[in-house]
């Protein structure tokens, strides 16, 4: 009789687990059963949080892009080598070797981002041109101009021409060396 028993009590499982799969089926349509109004109640439940997680999902990837825009917008700040070497490139070298004299201009660009004034050089000597970020001493002409004016020439925004007539710039020296390196762009 034991072994009966034990029959008996390993079948009683099975038939429990049958018996609980047909009871979780008809769950379902007593689900489906249920008034309009729950069912627009759940409905509008689950969407707010499936919204939630689209949005954490969507702050993760801005995040990672906000520092790469800001390694992107940080420049390197310009510096008078900077300007040296935008002037440089104006420079028409045929037209500098016309002029037979020699001239030093002294240009002190006020203004920076740093709020520094800085200091750089035109030489024309035996008919080659010269722009170096350091004061000349023994200079014909000194001119004092502002950083944006200066970025803006040297850019090709504003002409030489242009600067004059704007008197935004003070100038000292000899007005023919002034001339001399004017012709030169």
């Amino acid at each position: 009789m034991k072994e009966t028993e034990k029959k008996s009590t390993a079948a009683k499982p099975t038939a429990a687990k049958s018996t609980t799969k047909p009871a979780a089926k008809k769950a379902a349509p007593k689900t489906a059963a249920k008034p309009a109004a729950k069912k627009a109640a759940s409905k509008t439940a689950a969407k707010p949080a499936a919204k939630k997680t689209t949005k954490t999902a969507a702050k993760k990837p801005a995040a990672k892009k906000a520092p790469a825009k800001k390694a992107v917008k940080k420049a390197k700040p310009i510096t008078v080598d900077n300007i040296c070497k935008l002037v440089e490139k104006k420079i028409v070298k045929s037209k500098a070797a016309a002029v037979k004299t020699d001239v030093a201009v002294d240009i002190e660009v006020w203004g920076f981002e740093d709020g520094s004034n800085q200091k750089m050089y035109i030489e024309i000597k035996g008919g080659k041109a010269t722009v170096m970020p350091h004061s000349y001493d023994a200079k014909d002409f000194r001119v004092s101009l502002s950083f944006a004016n200066a970025m803006a020439f040297a850019n090709g925004k504003l002409t030489l021409a242009k600067l004059l007539e704007s008197k935004d710039f003070y100038a000292e020296g000899n007005i023919v060396s002034a001339a001399l390196l004017a012709s030169i762009f």
